[in-house]
């Protein structure tokens, strides 16, 4: 279903955010917010701590390593990590627009035609 240039794309996004969430999950300290306030006392304002919180990284971390393994399955990413996975695309698409502009285009087209097809399998 994928092109080779599609895989390519998705492999380099999930490296990406494999990336980030893994630099994340080995920091001591979360720092603050925007507003100042640490995030650790965000989280226990939310009823949760960072062991939770690392959990739940460590989950959507091997889902990214997932699909960096096989990128046919960006179409289970579950919603959270598909809007993530479109952000990338779209703030990066530089990197790639010139490289892969076909399969950039056509894996938007993919990638639409499955959230349609997800929102009618709900319905």
């Amino acid at each position: 279903m994928l092109t080779e240039a599609q895989r390519i794309l998705i492999r380099e996004i999930c490296n990406l955010q494999y990336s980030s969430l893994t630099d994340i999950l080995t920091q001591v300290d979360l720092y603050n917010d925007g507003d100042g306030e640490p995030y650790e006392d965000v989280m226990a304002l939310l009823g949760f701590g960072r062991k939770d919180f690392d959990v739940q990284l460590i989950i959507t971390i091997n889902n990214f390593k997932g699909v960096m393994d096989d990128p046919e399955k960006v179409f289970e990413l579950e919603e959270l990590d598909m809007i993530v996975f479109r952000h990338i695309l779209h703030n990066f698409s530089h990197w790639w627009s010139d490289r892969y502009p076909n399969a950039m285009a056509n894996l938007w087209d993919k990638l639409f035609l499955q959230s349609i097809t997800n929102e009618l399998n709900r319905n």
